[in-house]
């Protein structure tokens, strides 16, 4: 089989992180595409992979690394869905080639290209209770909720620490959803709960129809979390 050209691979590039991996000073990297649609996406150009939306190149990104060693310790790979990318073992090892610590965000959609990644640190989004992510995944298969139960098993087992988020929007994560996603949580682990930021999004006419999350609303969907995963706590609060 033919080794993929990483080099001509497109990226998003975010130069500098303070906040996206966490004790680490990082830079990010954002793949394009996703198979869900969710409708507070803060990322919509890469989700829909428009044009121009990765618009430098991963010889780019490691030239980047190349002369920051030092500054910068991590790598956060993101999206987008990074596991959409079929060369995404190959752009993790480089990575960590550099010496680079390297953290993925994910949806959680596809646990066999999990499986295969070795990872410095996780960020696994969890959306709604696992029986409605019909309603933000197009063409979501069958077996939908069992993929994304088997992704938090995978990262649970790659001896990584790693967290589960939780982006609480009204009419897609309220009390019956946390309840219903409660159960598939452990004690150990660690699951932040944020609100959806409303200044751009995928659709912004259902962002025009709904209000704010308040801070009361995140510690009452927090408090049904905490009593399967105590570890769980409110970004930002």
């Amino acid at each position: 089989m033919k080794a993929p050209d990483l080099d001509s691979v497109r990226v998003g590039i975010q130069p500098l992180s303070l906040v996206d991996y966490p004790g680490r000073v990082s830079a990010v990297a954002f793949l394009a595409g996703c198979n869900f649609r969710c409708l507070y996406c803060h990322n919509p150009d890469l989700a829909l992979n428009r044009a121009g939306a990765a618009g430098q190149t991963w010889a780019e990104l490691r030239a980047h690394l190349e002369q920051r060693r030092g500054l910068l310790t991590g790598l956060v790979i993101s999206g987008g869905e990074p596991t959409m990318t079929s060369c995404l073992p190959e752009l993790v090892a480089d990575a960590r080639r550099l010496g680079y610590a390297v953290k993925l965000d994910t949806n959680g959609s596809q646990p066999e290209r999990l499986e295969v990644l070795s990872l410095d640190y996780v960020a696994m989004d969890v959306k709604t209770a696992l029986v409605r992510y019909g309603e933000l995944w197009p063409g979501a298969p069958a077996d939908a909720a069992e993929r994304v139960a088997r992704s938090m098993d995978v990262i649970r087992s790659m001896g990584v620490p790693y967290e589960f988020r939780i982006t609480c929007a009204p009419g897609i994560f309220g009390p019956d959803d946390a309840e219903a996603v409660a159960p598939y949580f452990r004690p150990d682990d660690q699951v932040i709960l944020q609100a959806y930021r409303s200044a751009r999004v995928l659709d912004p006419a259902w962002a025009e129809r709904v209000g704010p999350v308040t801070e009361a609303r995140l510690k009452d969907l927090a408090d049904i979390i905490r009593r399967v995963a105590p570890k769980t706590r409110v970004r930002g609060v």
